[in-house]
């Protein structure tokens, strides 16, 4: 009678982690809705084991996420893109090669043999297409139209991952806004003292009647009156962006110290509701021991 107890509860951690669609568990977890049939005795344990399953499906239902099979590539796809890349270019290299060999084994031509499709199949992923081998069976034809459809679509993966890690991360993105500070300040120093020195060089030619130099260097002053602001304009994009940076920076820092404000106010507030708590205790023993012996006369003195 044990072992048919031990055997009929065996199976369950295997059939629970198999239908589980949240994050994986360690030994002994289950979810929650599986716990059904079960014994009575392991229920607790079964509980116990499975609150942070629990506690994830919560939050995710709360921001309306659902733990499937998108949700837990889209998370490999951030923590591990190249590892995944990797093997689903493998997987389908191999799955697509040992499938059209399969579809071309018929077949008189050479597409027929494993080397030649894992030949074929990553000229066709890779979208080069030498012409060499090509399929003569409509199957075949068909696995190198996919095959070149998944190779356009792990190529934009690949480039959206490396453009991910090429990006600047915090640090780097001060040291480039500051070195770029220096050099628009740099500039409009430059183009400020240009637009003085053409003005003065037009003045000067307009007070002598030299018309032709005095146009030349209107057309420069103009110029560079046209420079200065777009270096001034470029400028003042860049101090927007590092403020708007400061300020996400300063706000996450105001709401961490709100945060653990509260959080001492509130442990200090429960400290002297327990402290009340006590002092009413006390007060209540206090009146029930001063009020006690005046109350024990008051029936004898009724029945004399």
């Amino acid at each position: 009678m044990h072992h048919q107890h031990f055997h009929l509860l065996a199976p369950l951690p295997h059939r629970g982690l198999s239908r589980q669609r949240g994050p994986a568990v360690h030994d002994g977890q289950r979810a929650p809705g599986l716990a059904r049939g079960a014994d009575p005795a392991a229920g607790g344990a079964d509980l116990a084991g499975a609150g942070g399953n629990a506690s994830y499906r919560s939050i995710g239902a709360l921001n309306q996420v659902r733990f499937r099979h998108w949700f837990v590539a889209k998370l490999y796809m951030t923590t591990h893109p190249g590892r995944l890349l990797l093997c689903l270019t493998l997987g389908l290299w191999l799955t697509t090669a040992w499938v059209l060999s399969v579809a071309e084994r018929q077949t008189v031509n050479a597409t027929g043999h494993l080397s030649d499709t894992l030949w074929l199949i990553p000229i066709t992923f890779l979208t080069i297409g030498y012409g060499d081998v090509v399929p003569s069976t409509m199957w075949g034809k068909i696995v190198c139209l996919c095959t070149g459809v998944m190779g356009v679509c792990c190529t934009a993966l690949l480039v959206a991952v490396v453009a991910r890690k090429l990006e600047f991360n915090k640090a780097e993105k001060h040291v480039h806004n500051f070195m770029m500070d220096i050099q628009y300040a740099k500039e409009m120093k430059e183009s400020a003292a240009r637009v003085l020195q053409e003005a003065w060089m037009f003045y000067k030619h307009t007070r002598r009647k030299d018309s032709r130099a005095a146009r030349r260097h209107q057309r420069k002053l103009l110029a560079a009156i046209h420079t200065f602001r777009q270096v001034r304009l470029k400028h003042r994009k860049l101090r927007e962006q590092v403020n708007s940076m400061v300020d996400i920076s300063k706000m996450h820092m105001i709401l961490c110290d709100l945060q653990l404000g509260l959080s001492s106010s509130h442990q200090a507030l429960e400290k002297r509701i327990d402290a009340l708590a006590g002092k009413l205790d006390t007060l209540t023993e206090l009146l029930s021991t001063a009020l006690g012996p005046q109350q024990l006369p008051e029936p004898s003195q009724e029945a004399t």
